[in-house]
């Protein structure tokens, strides 16, 4: 009996036979795993923050887009507006009786330098015909880096302004941010229409409406490309 039990006492328990150390097989196997959920971790991490620097820069260039669109949209609205406007409520002959005197009809470049002038009255004496006038054309300049891009210019000059002359332009988009690489313009919606004057005369009242299309893409990331688009109805009629 005695010897039964110091035999049963010499034995090593299973429990103990568990607690032995991890393999090195089974230490590489862990390592391997731990390194490919980190990497994943690291480069889920990364896309997010390069697609939230990606919407950054998108929203940039759609809100310089927008403001460069924006100020072309309110000035070709007036387009060949003067203070003698009032004159021709309840006249439909203002436009050829000489109360309320115009300005040449709105004249436009088609091409990716599109250009496009018309008359502003700016001094307000009643006459669009004899200020600068308006104007947007694209141009090509230098920016501070040396790289040849696009911009939209506007005319700030007190003559009347012509898309060919080089002077009194000044750029309405930046360009060390925005490279504009396609201006386009057309009035293929404007529409005239014939109004029987007293006596027999005819009146030719044309409705100008004019549509633009500004394309730019970011200087530092040319993959961010953005089309700004309006349509324009002048608010003063243009007679014939």
């Amino acid at each position: 009996m005695f010897m039964k039990q110091i035999s049963r006492s010499n034995r090593v328990l299973p429990s103990l036979q568990r607690q032995a150390g991890a393999t090195l097989v089974e230490t590489m196997i862990s390592l391997a795993l731990s390194m490919i959920v980190v990497a994943s971790m690291v480069g889920l991490m990364g896309n997010s923050m390069g697609s939230a620097t990606r919407i950054i820069q998108m929203s940039q260039l759609t809100d310089e887009l927008r403001n460069a669109m924006s100020m072309m949209s309110r000035d070709v609205r007036r387009a060949n507006y003067n203070t003698n406007s009032i004159y021709c409520y309840n006249n439909s002959d203002c436009g050829v009786d000489g109360s309320a005197t115009q300005s040449a009809n709105i004249s436009i470049t088609t091409g990716t330098d599109s250009c496009f002038l018309f008359g502003l009255d700016r001094n307000w004496d009643g006459n669009a015909n004899n200020d600068g006038g308006g104007a947007f054309r694209r141009d090509t300049v230098t920016n501070a880096d040396g790289l040849s891009v696009g911009v939209i210019e506007m005319w700030t000059g007190t003559t009347v302004p012509s898309c060919a002359d080089n002077n009194s332009w000044v750029p309405i988009t930046d360009p060390d941010f925005v490279d504009i690489t396609d201006f386009t313009l057309d009035n293929a919606l404007s529409y005239s229409e014939d109004y029987e004057q007293e006596g027999g005369s005819t009146l030719t009242q044309l409705t100008r409406v004019v549509g633009m299309s500004i394309t730019g893409q970011l200087i530092i990331d040319r993959n961010i490309e953005r089309e700004i688009q309006d349509m324009v109805r002048v608010r003063n009629d243009f007679y014939l």
